[in-house]
């Protein structure tokens, strides 16, 4: 399952592919205290996860989705998942502060017949970022000090490339893959990162990198057993967290008891290109056996895409800027690319139908950082989405359609500070991270302070509170906010307009 933030409990299923009945069920936080057992495969280890968790956490569910990786290992007839990020974030919030919170930012290996816990490793424990490990797993045979090793080897977001042993869990190795502020490194003889001072922000706000976004994401990884390296699609994306004072949680809302206003985006451009320079992308040919970098390509931006390797010495990878390009996969060097028109996030595939190699990648942009981010290069709609084909020889009767932004709305009317400041908070917590911070959208989503319903209290609140959009996914919020509450939203958005509308003008 997933959305640990909407206040869930981790956990995965395995079906009868025959009849679709339950076979079993893991799950990775335990119930809460004093509640029963659930009949389950997880039901030994409960009280082993007990004691690495303090408060009551399943107030707010615990999290620990399994929302990406799952894989089917045959030579230990086992299930490898990845464990996503605690719910709400917030360490302190969530356990009190105290304790590793099994299995929350975990690989744990379950037999797969049974659902029954073999063995686990944490990469974070006490997980307070939003540090998931779901991320790709890829299983391999590798030669280690001379033997051959079943091990498998994940780069999830906290920025640490694992190698770890199939058979028992053991770390074999942990080396960072992008700039490190949370942490100096790995304690090899406790599998344990090393963490940096108030990395935790406990002693106020903390500048992370990696972050929430993660050194890597879910887009794929590819191994090749050619070359013997791992090709990644890693990023660094620098947040600032801040412990959120006035924290108390909404039943069907996004929790995290961050301060998102510690990120607040600047209103002056020259400020906001700065921050923006921040924030870059790679992609890196990693050698897992020596744990380091052979080559990167370069991105100015990150949330490129999944990753394909190939027999025939090729790369291919998509990037946020809409290139779909083809690399050497020994040296790095580009050989071709094609204008997609759209952002390519997803991974590539390669198939062959008569003897005749395909190439297939679907082209559009979103996910979290689009949404979530106002830092996307020249922000516009997007087009749809597209599945892109290709072959030797092929042909290109291909056009792209570039849309171009509607003029910001401009309201007359006037609210109270006080308003404008409630709609900020509401806004940020609520609202941001699918429209983006401060209200500037990447276009995947509408920007709000570019719509007509804008201008109008009636029409925005017939939107926000009636549900008059549903059908095109804006549900009403009328569970979690009050009309007083939309007309400050809006008065806040109207004010951002504004500022949209000057800075426009100027040529900015």
């Amino acid at each position: 399952n997933g959305g640990a933030e909407y206040g869930v409990r981790g956990y995965v299923s395995a079906y009868d592919a025959k009849t679709g009945k339950p076979a079993w069920r893991f799950y990775t936080v335990p119930p809460g205290p004093g509640a029963p057992a659930d009949g389950a495969a997880s039901d030994p280890m409960i009280e082993t996860m007990r004691a690495t968790w303090n408060g009551d956490w399943s107030k707010f569910g615990g999290g620990g989705t399994v929302w990406d990786a799952i894989v089917y290992d045959r030579d230990f007839n086992q299930i490898l998942i990845g464990v996503g990020n605690g719910s709400p974030w917030n360490h302190k919030v969530r356990s009190e502060g105290k304790g590793d919170n099994l299995f929350v930012s975990s690989v744990v290996a379950l037999d797969a017949d049974t659902g029954a816990y073999k063995w686990h490793y944490q990469g974070t424990p006490g997980e307070t970022w939003d540090f998931t490990q779901t991320q790709p797993i890829i299983l391999a045979d590798l030669s280690l000090d001379g033997a051959s090793r079943k091990v498998m080897m994940q780069a999830p977001k906290n920025g640490y490339f694992y190698v770890i042993d199939r058979k028992d869990g053991a770390l074999v190795s942990a080396k960072g893959f992008v700039p490190q502020t949370w942490t100096t490194g790995i304690d090899m003889a406790t599998g344990r990162p090393i963490e940096a001072e108030n990395a935790r922000f406990t002693k106020g706000t903390f500048v992370a990198l990696p972050s929430a976004l993660g050194a890597h994401n879910w887009h794929p990884m590819a191994f090749s057993p050619k070359t013997s390296l791992v090709y990644l699609p890693a990023q660094e994306v620098p947040f600032a967290y801040l412990a959120d004072a006035g924290f108390k949680g909404r039943d069907g809302g996004w929790n995290v008891a961050i301060d998102f206003l510690a990120n607040a985006v600047p209103d002056d451009p020259a400020q906001f290109r700065a921050l923006r320079a921040m924030l870059k992308g790679q992609l890196v040919a990693w050698d897992p056996v020596q744990q380091k970098e052979v080559w990167r390509v370069q991105y100015d931006g990150p949330w490129n895409g999944g990753v394909l390797a190939t027999a025939g010495n090729l790369v291919f990878q998509g990037n946020a800027h809409g290139m779909f390009a083809a690399f050497a996969a020994d040296s790095g060097k580009e050989l071709w690319s094609f204008d997609a028109g759209t952002g390519v996030i997803a991974a590539p595939v390669s198939y062959a139908v008569d003897g005749e190699q395909y190439v297939a990648v679907m082209a559009g942009y979103g996910g979290a950082y689009p949404l979530s981010s106002s830092f996307v290069d020249n922000p516009r709609p997007m087009p749809n989405g597209r599945l892109l084909v290709f072959k030797l020889g092929g042909r290109t009767p291909y056009s792209i359609e570039r849309i171009e932004n509607p003029p910001a709305t401009v309201v007359e009317a006037a609210w109270s500070a006080e308003t404008v400041t409630q709609g900020a908070a509401l806004y940020e917590s609520t609202c941001g991270v699918c429209h983006g911070p401060a209200g500037i959208s990447s276009g995947v989503l509408p920007d709000l302070r570019r719509s007509g319903v804008l201008a109008d209290k009636d029409s925005w609140n017939a939107v926000v509170i009636g549900g008059a959009l549903k059908d095109r996914g804006m549900v009403s919020f009328a569970k979690w906010m009050s009309a007083d509450d939309a007309e400050a939203i809006r008065a806040y958005v109207a004010g951002k307009a504004k500022l949209l509308a000057a800075a426009e003008a100027k040529g900015n």
